[in-house]
This record gives C-alpha cells, sequence and structure tokens, in this order.
C-alpha cells in the first residue's frame, strides 16, 4: 500500500504544485483527497481476500484536484489505488480527468457538456462510489456489483457527456448524456469477466469495449424531499484471441435502473431496481458456437437514520438474480449437471451503523447475512463452502 500512495503522490505532484504557485486572485483551485482502510470477515467463503481468516486486503486512497479556470470552464482529475482482494488489483489509475464546459447557465437552466475520462450517471450512487464518504455503506447495495468490478467498468468512461438541469416550479430536472469512445478492457478485468480455456488451460484474449453509452434522467422535488430517477448504460465487448485460436466472441450488456428516495432531516427511504439483458454471441474459426441471450435482475429497499451529525445507521434488503425468468435457478440445474441453484442468485439483510469525527475522519462498520453465492468471485471461491453465509466490514477513513 506505501509503494501505491508513493506512485498516487508523484503522479499529483505536478499540477498540485503548479496550483499552489499560481496566484488565487488569477486562478480558483481547490485540492482533495482521501484514504481508508478495510477489514472483511466471513464465517464461510471468501470475499476481498481470504476473509475467513479475516482480511485486510481491502482498502483505497486518491487524490483530486480541480482548477476553475474561467467563469464556464472547469477541469477536475482524480488519481485513485483501490485493492479488493481479487475484485482490484492496487494499481494506481486515473479515476478521471475532464474537462467542463457550461455555455448555459441562468436562473432556472443550465447546459454544459464534458469531455475526457468522465463519470456515468447511474442510479444514485455510481457517480460517488469512490469515497466511502460519500456511500450509503461499505459495499454498495445490489445493482453496483462492487464485487463483480462494475466500478472499473461504469464508473467513468472516455468520452463526451452533455448535461442540463431546468427548475420547474417545485421541481429540478436534470438530465445526462455519455457516448463512450472505444477503449481495452484492463487485463486485471478481463480474467474476473470471462473464464476462457482450450482443454483445461487458460487461453490468451483482449476484451474491447467498442460501443457504449449511458444516460440518465432525474427529477428533485420540493429540494430534494423526493427524488427519482432513471439510468440506463449499454456496453459492447469484443472477444479478440490470437489468430490461432480463431475464436471471436460479442457480448452486449444493457444496464436499467429505476430509482426513488425520500428525504427527511433525520432519515431516508432509498428503493432501486435494475434489470441487466445480456446477449451474448462467440464463433469459432467463423462458425457460430455460442448464442445465449438472458437477462439479470434485482432490487433492495434501504432505510437510513441520522441520530445526530456524528451517528447514523442503516438497514437494507435486497435481492439479485442473474435470470429472471428462472429465479429458481432449477431450469440452469437441470440444463447444466454439476452446477448449484445458490450460484444463480442471492439474498441479503445488512445492518449497519457509522461514526463521523469532526469533518476528517470516519469509522464505519455492518454486517451482511447472505443467502446464494452471486457475490463471490470464482477466482476467490473455486468451490464455496457455503450457500448461507455471513459477512462483517468495518472501514476507517480520512479525508480532507
Amino acid at each position: 500500500m506505501r509503494s501505491g500512495r508513493r506512485l498516487l503522490l508523484r503522479a499529483l505532484a505536478a499540477p498540485i504544485l503548479l496550483g499552489a504557485c499560481v496566484s488565487a486572485g488569477a486562478i480558483d483551485y481547490q485540492v482533495h483527497g482521501y484514504a481508508a482502510q478495510g477489514f472483511v470477515y466471513t464465517d464461510d467463503n471468501n470475499f476481498f481476500g481470504k476473509s475467513s481468516d479475516g482480511s485486510f486486503d481491502y482498502y483505497e486512497a486518491g487524490l483530486n484536484a480541480s482548477v476553475q479556470v474561467h467563469p464556464k470552464l472547469m477541469f477536475a482529475a482524480q488519481a485513485a489505488i483501490r485493492d479488493a482482494g481479487i475484485s482490484d488489483d492496487g494499481a494506481l489509475r486515473l479515476d478521471y480527468a475532464l474537462a467542463d464546459y457550461r455555455f448555459l447557465e441562468e436562473v432556472d437552466t443550465t447546459l454544459g457538456v464534458r469531455a475526457g475520462k468522465v463519470k456515468n450517471p447511474l442510479g444514485f450512487y455510481n457517480e460517488t462510489r469512490d469515497v466511502v464518504f460519500t456511500r450509503p455503506s461499505i459495499l454498495l447495495p445490489v445493482g453496483y456489483s462492487d464485487n463483480q468490478n462494475q466500478r472499473s467498468l461504469v464508473f467513468t468512461a472516455p468520452g463526451a457527456q452533455l448535461y442540463g438541469t431546468k427548475l420547474w416550479g417545485r421541481h429540478e430536472f436534470s438530465a445526462t448524456g455519455t457516448y463512450g469512445s472505444d477503449h481495452d478492457v484492463r487485463h486485471s478485468d478481463e480474467r474476473l469477466l470471462l473464464n476462457l480455456q482450450v482443454g483445461g488451460q487458460p487461453l490468451p484474449f483482449d476484451l474491447h469495449i467498442q460501443d457504449s453509452w449511458n444516460a440518465q434522467i432525474m427529477d428533485s422535488i420540493d429540494g430534494g424531499r423526493w427524488q427519482f430517477a432513471v439510468s440506463r448504460f449499454f456496453g459492447r465487448f469484443d472477444l479478440r484471441t490470437p489468430q490461432l485460436y480463431q475464436i471471436a466472441g460479442r457480448f452486449d450488456v444493457t444496464i436499467t435502473l429505476v430509482s426513488a428516495r425520500f428525504n427527511t432531516e433525520k432519515f431516508s427511504i432509498t428503493a432501486e431496481y435494475g434489470t441487466a439483458p445480456n446477449k451474448n454471441r462467440v464463433t469459432v474459426g467463423g462458425i457460430q458456437a455460442l448464442r445465449t441471450s438472458t437477462t439479470s435482475d434485482g432490487g433492495y429497499l434501504q432505510g437510513e437514520y441520522r441520530i445526530n451529525p456524528s451517528w447514523g445507521a442503516f438497514a437494507r434488503v435486497e435481492a439479485n438474480y442473474l435470470d429472471r425468468s428462472d429465479r429458481s435457478g432449477r431450469a440452469f440445474v437441470a440444463a447444466n449437471p454439476g452446477t448449484d441453484r445458490a450460484s444463480r442468485s442471492y439474498r441479503s439483510i445488512v445492518a449497519g451503523a457509522s461514526w463521523r469525527y469532526g469533518e476528517h475522519w470516519g469509522v464505519w462498520g455492518e454486517y451482511h447475512w447472505i443467502d446464494g453465492t452471486v457475490l463471490l468471485q470464482r477466482l476467490e471461491n473455486p468451490q464455496p463452502v457455503a450457500d448461507h453465509w455471513s459477512l462483517i466490514m468495518l472501514m476507517a477513513g480520512y479525508k480532507f
């Protein structure tokens, strides 16, 4: 972790020193950072490392800066490291880096465009999932797939983004649309998404996102007392192998998330439901070898209570099914002898609490009772040892 932090500091040292040398009267800039260390324990199975023995293999840190060079133009970037067992490797990465130009800004209307590596609005939490201080819990609810590495795939995308807001009576409408340019999937992520073997041996391959887009429409009523949103993400993944194997594939993934939230001073109630159709096509030597189409779905209901400025608590129920037309998993097991129905779904009850010390420090703890093994990574659990299992997560963090 120390070496990763050194790389992080080196990556941003130049822009920070440059910003520090510029007169505050000439340019408006901000620099912020965060770091958090987690602990994970499971009574069975492994999650974010060898958690059945207790795992500290979960931490995250980042440094970000924004520079307002003109009333209408801002630049922002963040470098980060994140380690989460097999799900993330702790390597330094550029989380986002963008230019934001707001060409219309009136009392009731704004319109702007961002370009670079931009954040994707998806549900209520995708844009703020990088910092534990801005998440509702250490582990995000179903639909955000923290352990399936969805963070790396949908948190940001290189491309262009158009956004706008409109005030109309009690309503504040906002809309965002993003077109993502072609880019390669990180090699550390490929093995989590696809298990490709020939004769029991791993096959070299590359995954490329050929086309992706993201859109969200949100209505915030009475200053955010009520919030409703519909979000959609689409990504087309191309599989490429060396010419020797002549294997090619295309995987279309669509995520649609419907979100609703009610806020008061003391508590919030949030619910989200999502579907994810997947269309998979694989050819070998130009001949179709696989063609499947399934739709997974899932949702949650969550309550948060703010006891005082320092203490908070939450509870959540959630469920996820890999095939909503076969939620029991019986049809899948019948077609694939030797598989387990528990690998096709999960249901969980989650409860937790948080404590903030001033504006810089925070501590979080939560307990998950889980039925099913969808949350588990196969590389950490070649053979899950329990269908019913429990997860305890603790995290301490600092931000400035």
